[in-house]
This record gives C-alpha cells, sequence and structure tokens, in this order.
C-alpha cells in the first residue's frame, strides 16, 4: 500500500507543481503538448486511459518528450530496442478486479468485485535506442474494443447529443435543471483556444446530469462540491483537448477554486486519481454519445 500511496503522492505533486507555475492555465502545457505530439500510448498501440493518461501526458510535457509512445523495459527489449543508461522510469497504475465469491446470512452464494491497483515502469521512446517503429503485436480478439481518436471538435460537440445555446452573452454555463448548456457566441470569443476550452468545460459538467453519471454537482459558489466539480471539468477538458488535438484554454474564472485544492491534493492524493477517473468517464460518455448519433444515422 505505501508502494502505491507513492505513487499517487508523486502524480499530486507534479499537479501541484504545475498550477504553482503556470497558474491559471495548469492543464496548458500538458494539453498542448499533447495536441502536437498526439495521446500517450502504449508500445502495444494502445492508448492509455484515466489517471495513466493524464499522468503521461503531463510527464510529456514536463520532460520534453517529443513521443507519446510509452513501454516497459521488457517491452522495448522485444522490439529490438533498448533503454538507454541512467534514464529514469515513469510508474503507472492498471486496475483489475478480483471476484470473491461468499456466502450471505441465508447461506446464498454471493460474488463481489474487488478492485486491485498494481503498478508498472516505463520509458518513453526518447529514452530508447534502436527502436525502428515497429509494434507489439497483440491478438484480435484480446484489443479493447473502444471507440477513440476523435479528430475533429465541431464534430464532436454535434454529435454528442448535448442541448447547447449559443446566445449573445456574457456567461457560459450549464443547467442541470434544464440540462442544457448556454453559450456566447463563437464571434465573442478572441480566439478558437478560449472557445473550446470553454465548450469542454460545460460538455464535462453536462455529462453530470443524472440521467448520465450522476454526479452531484456542488450547490454553492466556492463549497468543496463545487471545487470538485470544476476540477473534473478542467481534468475532462484538457483531456478532450488532446483527443480533438485542439488548443483549448482552461477556464480563467475558475482558477482561484482549481489552485485551491493544492492544500487538498497535498493532504489526501487520491483526490487526483479520483477526479481524474470520473473526467475520463465524462469523457468517454461523450464520445460513445457521439458514436451512438452516428450509428443511428449510419443505420
Amino acid at each position: 500500500m505505501a508502494k502505491q500511496s507513492n505513487i499517487l503522492s508523486e502524480i499530486a505533486a507534479t499537479v501541484i507543481d504545475l498550477m504553482k507555475d503556470h497558474g491559471t492555465a495548469w492543464t496548458k502545457p500538458w494539453s498542448t503538448v499533447t495536441t502536437n505530439q498526439g495521446q500517450p500510448i502504449s508500445a502495444k498501440k494502445r492508448e492509455y486511459s484515466g489517471i495513466n493518461r493524464f499522468h503521461l501526458g503531463m510527464v510529456m510535457a514536463v520532460k520534453g518528450y517529443q513521443s507519446p509512445v510509452f513501454g516497459t523495459f521488457q517491452q522495448w527489449k522485444s522490439l529490438g530496442a533498448n533503454v538507454r543508461k541512467g534514464e529514469k522510469s515513469t510508474e503507472v497504475v492498471f486496475f483489475k478486479t478480483l471476484l470473491k465469491k461468499d456466502k450471505n446470512d441465508k447461506g446464498e452464494e454471493t460474488t463481489s468485485a474487488i478492485p486491485l491497483m498494481k503498478t508498472y515502469r516505463v520509458f518513453n521512446a526518447d529514452q530508447v535506442e534502436n527502436w525502428d517503429g515497429s509494434w507489439i503485436e497483440v491478438k484480435e480478439d484480446d484489443r479493447d474494443q473502444a471507440w477513440n481518436d476523435v479528430s475533429n471538435a465541431d464534430w464532436l460537440i454535434e454529435n454528442c447529443g448535448a442541448k447547447i445555446e449559443w446566445k449573445n452573452q456574457d456567461q457560459a454555463f450549464y443547467m442541470p435543471s434544464q440540462d442544457r448548456i448556454c453559450m456566447p457566441e463563437k464571434r465573442q470569443f478572441k480566439d478558437e483556444s478560449g472557445y473550446y476550452g470553454t465548450m469542454f468545460h460545460e460538455l464535462i459538467h453536462w455529462t453530470g446530469n443524472e440521467k448520465r453519471l450522476n454526479r452531484k454537482f456542488g450547490t454553492r459558489f466556492g463549497c468543496d462540491g463545487y471545487a470538485k466539480e470544476e476540477l473534473i471539468a478542467e481534468l475532462g477538458a484538457a483531456m478532450l483537448s488532446g483527443i480533438t488535438k485542439v488548443d483549448a484554454e482552461p477556464r480563467a474564472d475558475h482558477a482561484e477554486y482549481l489552485n485551491g485544492w493544492i492544500k487538498g491534493l497535498k493532504a489526501n492524493p487520491k483526490i487526483i486519481m479520483t477526479a481524474a477517473s470520473q473526467a475520463e468517464k465524462g469523457v468517454q460518455t461523450i464520445l460513445d454519445a457521439a458514436k451512438t448519433t452516428i450509428d443511428a444515422v449510419a443505420a
């Protein structure tokens, strides 16, 4: 358990440093580098998800890696490449579910799922030599059947199913009671970075509605519940930025609440893991909704 806690602390420390160094735009270095280089991907050509996508994206930004590809020491070795002497690895986490069988008070057999977190170390392609660009082959029945790699932000916004209203106004917000996003007109933004950053932020809020992921929104501007939801929205917006390959700008008006989490992150590193996990679910909800829309049209 101590080993796992160290990993969470390391991730939290990176977030804290980015918040301190970049203030409002603490997600900008990460979203920018993944926009240019691509989302973190394994030597098996599988995109990382959840906390690993978030963590490795930050590592790429902080260490200046030009490649998004990561692999374990043995994976690189199997590809004929070798990790350069003295290179330091990055720890990532892997979750698997253990099924435990038991009996209840009535003697009936029950099954409970126990999440188990394991860790392993990976090296970026910039840290190895002699890699010829080949990938580890994965059996067809062992591939992840996930829909991803959306390349057009407007296409995603139009097809995700969210009810969006554009008006000449000074605020952008999501209304849970009406399940509706209210946005200023596109021409009101000084550039596309601010527009997509704001839109992605509100789309993540949209996924928290009881009809979808049923997250509990904070009822008061500045309360802990509100701040947590804002952190989830910013993480999710940064993820969508990388996926759609646009340079989205974080929400400046929520900077004080995001940076207010520095104290909480120091006290409980698991906060960032929980927020990143919920942000990932929000992103996937948007991607799945867009795919459902396209499938319906195609049918």
